[in-house]
């Protein structure tokens, strides 16, 4: 498991590994965000730039799925920075 913090100010993005994932809600479960970061797969939004960057979702995966990489300056233009914690972490 992947137990690092992605440093303050860093803004990732999630890929999912579809051939792995089950799709057990486990990463929808934790992640901090609001509704809106969740995918019709019931996963957490990929190609969508994070900037709360706790990596819960990808430490709490079973069958380690999800791996994050830094949102490209493209991404963060085209989505914007998914932010928003619902009363607060």
């Amino acid at each position: 498991m992947n137990r690092q913090r992605v440093k303050k100010d860093g803004v990732i993005s999630f890929r999912i590994d579809w051939q792995a994932c089950i799709r057990c809600g486990a990463c929808v479960a934790v992640c901090p965000l609001q509704a809106g970061f969740i995918t019709p797969f019931d996963t957490i939004a990929v190609e969508r730039p994070c900037g709360v960057a706790c990596l819960a979702c990808e430490n709490i995966c079973p069958v380690s799925a999800i791996r994050h990489y830094p949102a490209a300056d493209e991404e963060i233009a085209a989505h914007g920075v998914a932010t928003e914690i619902p009363g607060g972490l």
